[in-house]
C-alpha cells in the first residue's frame, strides 16, 4: 500500500504575529526521513540564515527578497529560488510573502526537522 499523503493548505494556520515568519512543514520527519517541505509567509522581516540543507523555494503570493553576497533575488509568483546547503543569505520582506518549499535532508533543516504531524486528506475512492 502506498505511504503517499495530502494536505489541504487552505487549512493551515499561516499568521505572522508583528513580524517575522511562520512556516508550516507538513512533510517533516515525521513523514519522511529524506524530504522536508511546506508553507510559509514572511512579513515585516529581515532574517539572516545560513541553509544547512538544500532548499527550494517557489513563490505563491507577494515578493520575498534572497539576499545574497552576489545581490538581491526577488521571488514572486511562479518565480523558483534554490539555495544550495552552505548559502549565507538574508530572507527580507516587507509586505506579506507566501511561499512552497522544499527542504533536504530535512533533518538538518528546522522546520522540516519536525515532527509535528498533520491530518493528510484521504484519496477519493476511484471509480
Amino acid at each position: 500500500m502506498s505511504e503517499a499523503k495530502m494536505y489541504r493548505g487552505y487549512g493551515l494556520d499561516l499568521t505572522v504575529e508583528g513580524g517575522g515568519g511562520n512556516v508550516v512543514a507538513t512533510v517533516n520527519r515525521a513523514v519522511s526521513r529524506t524530504l522536508g517541505g511546506g508553507i510559509g509567509v514572511f512579513e515585516n522581516c529581515d532574517i539572516p540564515w545560513t541553509v544547512t540543507y538544500d532548499e527550494i523555494l517557489y513563490g505563491v503570493e507577494g515578493v520575498l527578497e534572497i539576499h545574497t553576497e552576489e545581490g538581491v533575488h526577488e521571488v514572486g509568483p511562479g518565480d523558483i529560488m534554490w539555495l544550495p546547503a552552505g548559502t549565507e543569505l538574508a530572507y527580507v520582506a516587507k509586505e506579506p510573502a507566501k511561499f512552497f518549499f522544499a527542504v533536504a535532508p530535512c533533518a538538518e533543516s528546522k522546520a522540516g526537522g519536525s515532527t509535528l504531524v498533520h491530518d493528510p486528506v484521504p484519496p477519493r475512492p476511484k471509480s
